[in-house]
């Protein structure tokens, strides 16, 4: 369920590059908050429209499963910052991240709908995607 969108500056990431912050992505999420490999989602897209202004690189959405803490986020969101700015070759403060929250019952994945963090179906629903990793 977790998706990030990472939207970057034209020729910013190379292939594997791209690769590499996909996999640093699924690192963090799955690091911070426990969720399965195989659930975590990751587009990079080039702005060819000129969204990001003129301050920024890149910027990087996380869409979650409401219920991480503040906490949370903010580790994800520092740490997948640093990653973009690394892999790019530019300043951290160039690349924006923010994550929003969305009720689990809201998304599937695997066909069943999402339990909400921390409660006891979670764990059932961990397995799931353990078993597809």
């Amino acid at each position: 369920m977790p998706f990030y969108h990472a939207l970057v500056r034209p020729g910013l990431l190379a292939d594997d590059a791209r690769e590499g912050f996909a996999n640093d992505v699924v690192e963090i999420h799955c690091g911070v908050t426990g969720a399965p490999p195989s659930f975590v989602h990751v587009l990079v897209t080039e702005d060819d429209a000129g969204r990001l202004g003129e301050d920024a690189e890149a910027s990087i959405v996380g869409t979650i499963r409401a219920g991480r803490t503040d906490e949370q986020k903010a580790e994800m969101t520092g740490r997948m910052s640093e990653a973009l700015a690394r892999r790019a070759g530019v300043a951290a403060a160039d690349v924006t991240a923010t994550t929003r929250d969305i009720e689990a019952s809201f998304t599937m994945e695997g066909g069943q709908l999402l339990p909400e963090p921390g409660s006891p179906e979670e764990e059932e629903w961990k397995l799931i995607g353990s078993a597809g990793s």
